[in-house]
C-alpha cells in the first residue's frame, strides 16, 4: 500500500474541500446563532455526550476511558462515512453539518469563561487534527456520492472518454490508504484530547 496516488489525488479534491469547509462554517454559524429551530435537536445531542462523559468520569481510569471512546467514536464514525457516501452522499453532508452546528452551539453557550478560553483550552490542542480529519472523511464521503449519481445517469447518457464509473473504482481503491491516513491521524488527536485537553480543562 502506497500513499503517494492518495497525495496526488487530494489535488484534484481541492473544491470538495473548499466546498466542504464553507459548509462547516456555516453550520457553524447556524449552531452559533443559538435558533430555537435547531436547539431542540443540539441539546439532545449535547445530552447525550454530556451522559456519556459522566459516566466516563465516574470509572477508575477515566483519561484511559476517555482516549478508547473518543478514538474509536471518531475512527470509526469518519471510516464509515467514507463508504456511506456511495448512498449518493447524503450522510456525509449530515456527518458534516451537524459536527458544524454542534462545535458552534457548544461555544455559543459558554458564559463561565470567555470563547477565546474555551477554544484555545478545549478545542485547539486536538481540533487542529481532529476537524480537518473529519473534513476529509465527509469530502471523499461526498465525493463518492457525486460519483454515484453520475455513473447513474452515464448509464442512460452516454459520454465520450473517461466515464464516472472508473474514476469511482480509482477513488475506491484510494480508500484503504485514507482510511490509514484518517485513523493514525485520529489517533493521535485521541491521545491529545486525552491527555493535554483534559488537563487544560480540569486546571
Amino acid at each position: 500500500m502506497t500513499f503517494k496516488p492518495l497525495l496526488q489525488h487530494f489535488k484534484e479534491m481541492k473544491h470538495y474541500f473548499i466546498v466542504v469547509v464553507l459548509v462547516f462554517a456555516f453550520s457553524f454559524y447556524l449552531g452559533w446563532s443559538n435558533s430555537s429551530q435547531y436547539s431542540h435537536f443540539l441539546d439532545g445531542q449535547l445530552k447525550g455526550l454530556k451522559t456519556i462523559s459522566q459516566s466516563l468520569s465516574n470509572k477508575e481510569n477515566p483519561q484511559l476511558w476517555y482516549f478508547i471512546f473518543i478514538f474509536l467514536n471518531n475512527a470509526i464514525k469518519s471510516v464509515i462515512v467514507v463508504f456511506l457516501g456511495l448512498f449518493v452522499g447524503v450522510l456525509p453532508l449530515f456527518m458534516l453539518v451537524a459536527n458544524g452546528m454542534i462545535l458552534g452551539y457548544v461555544l455559543s453557550l459558554q458564559t463561565n469563561e470567555s470563547t477565546l478560553s474555551i477554544v484555545l483550552k478545549g478545542i485547539l490542542p486536538h481540533g487542529i487534527i481532529e476537524i480537518p480529519v473529519i473534513l476529509l472523511a465527509c469530502a471523499y464521503g461526498i465525493k463518492l456520492g457525486m460519483l454515484v449519481w453520475k455513473s447513474g445517469i452515464q448509464l442512460f447518457v452516454p459520454v465520450k472518454g473517461g466515464t464516472a464509473r472508473a474514476e469511482l473504482i480509482k477513488v475506491l481503491q484510494l480508500t484503504k490508504p485514507l482510511a490509514v491516513v484518517i485513523v493514525v491521524l485520529l489517533l493521535v488527536a485521541a491521545v491529545i484530547e486525552s491527555t493535554l485537553t483534559y488537563w487544560l480543562v480540569h486546571l
